[in-house]
C-alpha cells in the first residue's frame, strides 16, 4: 500500500544530511501538502506553472537555496503525486533571487504526455532587464529598441521545455516513469540533491 505519509518521513530522515547550514525539514502545509521548513529561512519569488508566488526557501549552501512542494491527490492504488524542487541563487536580503531551475516528477492516473521526472530551466533575465533600462535612458528614438525586441520576440520561451530527466531511449524505452511505490520517491530525492549540489560545486 501506498503510504504517502512514509514518504515524507524518509525524506525528512535521509536528506538532511545535505543542508548542513540549515536544519531541513518537509512540514505539513495542508492535508495533501508539504512544504520545506528550517531554521534559516529566506524570501524568493517561485515560478511554477506561469504563476509567481512568494515562498520561503532554505539555505542549501554557499548562496544556493531551495524550496520543495509535494502535494498528494486521492486516487487509487497510487495517488496522484506532484513534486516539485526549485533552486534559487541570491543574497539572503534579496527577495527576489533568482530561480535557476526546477526538477519535477508528476505522476497522474490519465495519460500523460510531458516526460517524468523532467527538469524546467530558468534563463537569468537580469542582464536582459539591465539592458533595457540602459536603453530607455540612451536610446531616444527607440529603434535600436525596437529592433531588439523583434529580435527576442523570435526566441522561444526555453522554462516552458519539460527536459526529460530519465529517458530510456538507449533501450528504446520511453521518458515517462510512472512512481509506483514510496523507495522510488526517496532515492529520486536523494540522488536528485546530491546531483545537483556536485553540480553547483563544478561551477561555482
Amino acid at each position: 500500500m501506498f503510504k504517502p505519509f512514509k514518504i515524507i518521513d524518509e525524506i525528512n530522515k535521509t536528506c538532511k544530511n545535505f543542508f548542513p547550514e540549515s536544519f531541513f525539514k518537509l512540514e505539513q502545509k495542508a492535508d495533501n501538502r508539504f512544504i520545506i521548513f528550517g531554521n534559516n529561512l529566506s524570501k524568493a519569488i517561485n515560478n511554477y506553472n506561469n504563476i509567481q508566488e512568494e515562498v520561503n526557501v532554505i539555505k542549501w549552501f554557499n548562496d544556493f537555496w531551495v524550496y520543495i512542494d509535494i502535494r498528494f491527490e486521492k486516487s487509487e492504488p497510487i495517488p496522484n503525486t506532484f513534486i516539485s524542487l526549485s533552486v534559487f541563487q541570491g543574497d539572503y536580503s534579496d527577495d527576489k533571487k533568482i530561480q535557476l531551475f526546477r526538477a519535477e516528477w508528476d505522476n497522474f492516473d490519465n495519460n500523460e504526455t510531458h516526460p517524468q521526472p523532467h527538469w524546467h530551466i530558468y534563463p537569468n533575465y537580469s542582464f536582459e532587464k539591465t539592458f533595457d533600462e540602459f536603453l530607455e535612458m540612451t536610446d531616444e528614438g527607440g529603434s535600436f529598441a525596437a529592433d531588439l525586441n523583434k529580435e527576442k520576440s523570435k526566441i522561444i520561451d526555453l522554462k516552458r521545455i519539460h527536459f526529460a530527466m530519465n529517458g530510456t531511449w538507449n533501450a528504446k524505452g520511453t521518458h515517462i516513469h510512472r512512481i509506483t511505490d514510496e523507495n522510488a520517491v526517496i532515492n529520486w530525492f536523494q540522488g536528485l540533491l546530491d546531483h545537483i549540489k556536485s553540480q553547483l560545486e563544478y561551477v561555482s
